[in-house]
């Protein structure tokens, strides 16, 4: 019975670390993409000046 209780405990920890390295992921694409969406901003206010 605690043999099935580590192996839940272990599932529960590596669905957690899954979850983090995906939300760190999400971030990380996040941020490329505002950074991507103030250079077309930049380069739209060049054009109007």
């Amino acid at each position: 019975m605690a043999h099935d209780d580590d192996k839940a405990l272990s599932n529960i920890n590596e669905e957690l670390n899954n979850e983090d390295g995906t939300l760190a992921k999400q971030l990380a694409d996040a941020q490329k993409e505002i950074a991507d969406l103030k250079m077309q901003i930049m380069w739209m206010e060049r054009s109007y000046e």
